[in-house]
């Protein structure tokens, strides 16, 4: 392959970052593009963004939705024209639990109701208001965890109570280990800023009640009617539109194990097995948009290079540590109409937990997702809870989920469920943890070393779609600028 005008890119991995970027290169104005090759493993597109659909339940295999307040999102809805597709939650039922091992405990800015529930006393209480005196540190502590924050700020028992429980709504826990800096970097500069997060909040709510009051946008996690496949789908059907207006060849290879990517004199070469078959094509630029630490036969080699330098820089990634998830749908139909039914959006578990994380109240959150007159919940097992637990058979995780919703008294012992589902993701959340900085300048010393080479994906930024979404507008502009050198 001769250095030409003609430039071919490959995209490694066909879920979100993949092709979202893909789509971005596809529309930019720079007309030297004449291929674009996706391949992926699965025999499908979307990566865990696929969903399961029988009698009218849905469930989601990855993310429920994506919150809408992100520029990212919603940058991405407007580029592909499908802002009136979205659905939100209904407002009305917006109600959050804390799952107790006996009880399901609505939650509620009333911490004095906390404390009525049990959830705190009034020595928790007390320590809560504290904060507004605890002294921000002197020098940042850049290796600070999300828990060990939250305990200095609020006390043990709230990071205990709420922040634990939060990370199993994002992360499948792992609170200890993940560092502030990573997860919410916004909290250590409110924290230099204001002193004290109370204060914050005190001083935006005074300021709120002189300011004229403004249409409030909609906000919430959203959705589509389809499920969140619509969104990948639909990237995909505009990306081989923005292909064809500009003369782009777009190949789709599916079911294809890419095992090598070796940077050669003037190009990268892609070795793939797909059908027992064993190829070999050549790019001028390559975006690696897999989680090395489920590709354990993919390896990075340069001819201009010894092999053990890139070797140990991708040996980071592929030892990222990571979360294993269970989802099990629970869906109950022709329930009478004057039967009680818990409203809300769902609920997440606590430190006591040994398997389930939380669950979400599907048929309340998304009604448009579930029939009329039933229960659609969507039941999270495993995480740091139970690393082991997508070992245990389809039967047993139905079973344990039918059991911590009845513990809980979320539902009572004479529902039938008749739609049950189990999707299994191993290692398929990444922690951002002390080797994060590691993580990062492992992706940079490589694209340094292999020009041509880049990494998007739910390890770099964050594990959100959102995040996925920024991390490809990035990497996409990178692409460019490099593409734009070759010639």
């Amino acid at each position: 392959m001769s250095q030409n005008k003609s430039i071919d890119i490959a995209v490694i991995g066909a879920g979100i970052s993949g092709l979202r970027s893909a789509y971005l290169l596809s529309r930019s104005e720079n007309k030297n593009i004449k291929k674009i090759a996706l391949f992926d493993k699965e025999e499908t597109i979307g990566g865990v963004l696929k969903s399961t659909y029988i009698n009218h339940f849905r469930l989601e295999h990855g993310a429920q939705g994506v919150l809408l307040n992100r520029e990212s999102f919603l940058k991405c809805l407007q580029d592909l024209k499908i802002e009136n597709q979205v659905i939100l939650p209904n407002q009305k039922e917006q109600k959050r639990y804390i799952l107790t091992q006996k009880l399901c405990v609505a939650l509620t800015p009333n911490i004095f109701k906390l404390k009525k529930s049990g959830l705190l006393k009034f020595k928790d209480i007390f320590r809560i208001f504290l904060e507004i005196f605890i002294k921000k540190p002197k020098t940042i502590n850049l290796n600070e965890t999300l828990y060990s924050f939250f305990e200095r700020r609020f006390g043990k028992k709230f990071a205990n109570t709420f922040l634990v429980s939060l990370s199993f709504g994002i992360w499948g826990g792992g609170s200890r280990k993940l560092l502030l800096r990573y997860t919410f970097p916004k909290l250590q500069s409110l924290e230099n800023g204001y002193g004290s997060l109370i204060k914050m909040g005190f001083i935006h709510l005074c300021k709120n009640l002189f300011l004229k009051k403004k249409k409030s946008s909609p906000k919430g996690l959203a959705s589509f009617s389809n499920g969140m496949e619509f969104l990948v789908n639909t990237l995909f059907n505009e990306l081989k539109k923005e292909c064809l207006k500009n003369n782009i060849e777009l190949v789709l290879n599916l079911n294809s194990n890419v095992n090598l990517i070796k940077r050669e004199s003037n190009f990268i070469s892609v070795n793939f097995l797909k059908e027992n078959n064993l190829y070999q094509e050549q790019y001028h630029c390559v975006l690696y948009s897999g989680q090395p630490w489920r590709d354990q036969n993919i390896s990075i080699q340069s001819m201009e290079l010894e092999k053990g330098e890139l070797e140990k820089s991708f040996l980071k990634l592929k030892n990222i540590e990571s979360h294993s998830i269970a989802i099990i749908g629970l869906g109950s139909s022709n329930i009478p109409e004057n039967t009680t039914s818990i409203k809300g959006f769902g609920a997440l578990a606590g430190e006591w937990s040994k398997d389930i994380l939380g669950t979400i109240f599907v048929h309340s959150t998304y009604p448009s997702h579930a029939p009329t007159n039933s229960n659609l919940f969507r039941v999270l097992l495993g995480g740091d809870r139970n690393p082991l637990i997508n070992q245990k058979s389809n039967e047993e995780l139905i079973e344990i989920s039918k059991l911590r919703l009845l513990e809980t008294k979320i539902i009572d012992k004479n529902i039938y469920f008749d739609f049950t589902h189990v999707v299994k993701w191993d290692n398929y959340i990444p922690l951002a943890t002390i080797e994060q900085d590691k993580v990062l300048e492992a992706i940079w010393k490589i694209e340094a070393l292999v020009p041509g080479l880049f990494f998007t994906g739910n390890y770099i930024k964050g594990p959100s779609i959102s995040d996925c979404l920024e991390q490809a507008e990035i990497v996409s502009k990178n692409m460019l600028i490099y593409i734009d050198n070759l010639n």
